[in-house]
């Protein structure tokens, strides 16, 4: 997951984006389900450099998603 991030990260500032966002679940530091893992989770975002932006009203298995960004444009 760690390279995914850094290589959509390593993309989108090659093409120009002011940012990049993600939508993973927030686990609060609890093991999820691994059919729900493709979305990563907020502790992963963070370790590459991403911010909360929102909270949402979505859920997934009982955690909450959030909105994760990584302004890229200084």
């Amino acid at each position: 997951m760690h390279n995914l991030i850094e290589g959509a990260v390593d993309f989108a500032r090659d093409h120009g984006a002011p940012a990049v966002e993600g939508y993973p679940v927030d686990s609060h530091g609890e093991k999820i389900n691994l059919t729900m893992a493709y979305v990563g989770t907020r502790r992963l975002f963070e370790s590459a450099g991403f911010i909360l932006a929102s909270e949402t009203s979505s859920m997934i298995e009982g955690f909450p998603r959030v909105v994760m960004r990584k302004p890229l444009l200084s």
